[in-house]
């Protein structure tokens, strides 16, 4: 056996040793990582707190993400399990084993943090944490091997040092922006060729089933491809045609956050799941999830913010027009002076 699968078996026996008692705790770390929590992370920063940082990370999460799909279904590299049947992972994982998705996102994410509030070092250093934490997380609940977390967080680290250069670099020349969305364009397509085209390992087991089954590990390549592709759509849409502002009122700010986690919990946990679980066929599927994921961060980063400057706009105007009729409609009080003034001129008459 490898020495990376040797240390998975070691982590799991120590998880057998302690009756599961940090399972818990790792899957929890994993889980806000990678899943919804780092699309609601991105929103209120995006939405309300600070929109340049929000921007940032929400470009630096779908290029880590597409990159990191790119490298999976380049390397085909098998998951512990499949490896080896002594390996028990506390959960199931899709796609390929290499790199680790969560390590990308994990250090794309909380590295943008780090990156943009570098000042502030007690916070850094909680977000290096985090990602060392979601590292090792993935080892612990057995569905990666150390070589895949530590590929990832290096992938998410790149992009966020790219970021860092190119984003600040388009908003000094916003004539430049169209490149984004293009450059976008081209490569999800080329992408969606490449793994179309590209051959797949087939391996079988002992009764001639097959061991991984290519078209269900390229699900997960179309799903992060429409984020990508959505993201840098909607970041062009929202600069030229709507270009909020987070200098808001903290009502405003509070109903940005409160009406789109809500959006997002639906889209996400209830709308998508039930579409894409009734269809059966993978390859429809792994379409269908490619327009939702799409039209997800379309939604997010465009349309939402479309959708609450609109609506902020014309409450604003009615409270304006509110006051200038209570203004209007006050009664004109005479001034200290008139009052005391007319009685003695009525006097002397």
């Amino acid at each position: 056996m490898s020495f990376d699968l040797q240390y998975l078996l070691a982590l799991q026996k120590f998880r057998e040793a302690v009756n599961g008692a940090f399972n818990d705790f790792f899957l929890f770390l994993s889980e806000i990582s990678y899943g919804v929590f780092i699309f609601m992370l991105a929103c209120v920063l995006f939405w309300a707190v600070d929109k340049r940082s929000g921007r940032a990370m929400f470009l630096n999460l779908g290029v880590s993400r597409f990159l990191m799909q790119t490298l999976k279904l380049s390397f085909c590299a098998y998951r512990p399990w499949v490896r080896s049947a002594e390996i028990k992972p506390l959960e199931s994982a899709s796609g390929y084993s290499f790199p680790s998705g969560h390590s990308v996102t994990a250090a794309s994410n909380y590295g943008t943090l780090i990156e943009r509030y570098r000042k502030r070092r007690a916070f850094c250093v909680l977000m290096a944490v985090l990602i060392l934490l979601t590292m090792f997380s993935r080892n612990y609940i057995g569905v990666h091997t150390p070589q895949d977390v530590v590929v990832g967080a290096l992938l998410g680290v790149l992009v966020v040092l790219g970021g860092a250069f190119l984003w600040p670099l388009l908003e000094r020349h916003p004539e430049r922006d169209w490149l984004v969305p293009a450059v976008g364009a081209l490569l999800t397509a080329a992408f969606l060729i490449y793994i179309h085209l590209k051959p797949y390992p087939l391996d079988y087991d002992a009764s001639g089933a097959l061991l991984v089954d290519p078209k269900k590990m390229m699900k997960d390549g179309f799903k992060d491809a429409g984020r990508f592709l959505g993201v840098d759509v909607a970041w062009f849409l929202e600069k030229k045609f709507v270009d909020f502002s987070t200098e808001v009122p903290a009502s405003a700010k509070v109903s940005r956050c409160v009406f789109g986690v809500l959006i997002l919990l639906l889209y996400e946990q209830i709308l998508m799941p039930s579409v894409t679980g009734a269809i059966k066929d993978v390859t429809a599927n792994s379409w269908v999830s490619f327009l939702f994921t799409f039209f997800e961060l379309f939604l997010l980063v465009f349309l939402y913010p479309l959708l609450f400057k609109t609506l902020e706009k014309r409450l604003g105007k009615k409270v304006d027009a509110a006051q200038g009729e209570e203004t209007d409609e006050a009664p004109v009080q005479p001034d200290e002076a008139e009052s005391t003034i007319e009685p003695d001129k009525e006097n002397r008459i």
